[in-house]
């Protein structure tokens, strides 16, 4: 046999060894995952889920962008982010 007979078939065993090891792990990985595959989500519950996200994220919205009296005897109340930020820095605007 030459070297060269034997360096080609080598490299054909490689090469369809390597194919063959990557065929069985993705076979095991299919197999593997099948049983194990979450049931699909029902479109009402993502929407229902979805609803409560909106009313949240709309409460926090409403939170930073209008006027609430906190506690009224102590003088506290909630104004917008905006007019908060502005108020700050005229107060540091101030005070140098």
């Amino acid at each position: 046999m030459s070297q060269s007979e034997i360096s080609s078939s080598s490299r054909l065993l490689s090469f369809t060894g390597a194919v063959g090891a990557i065929f069985v792990f993705a076979l095991i990985l299919y197999v593997a995952y099948l049983p194990n595959r979450p049931a699909p989500f029902d479109q009402q519950v993502n929407d229902a889920r979805q609803a409560k996200a909106d009313e949240a994220r709309a409460a926090g919205e409403a939170k930073l962008n209008s006027y609430e009296i906190i506690n009224a005897e102590a003088g506290t109340v909630r104004i917008p982010i905006e007019d908060a930020m502005e108020s700050t820095v005229a107060a540091y605007s101030a005070a140098k």
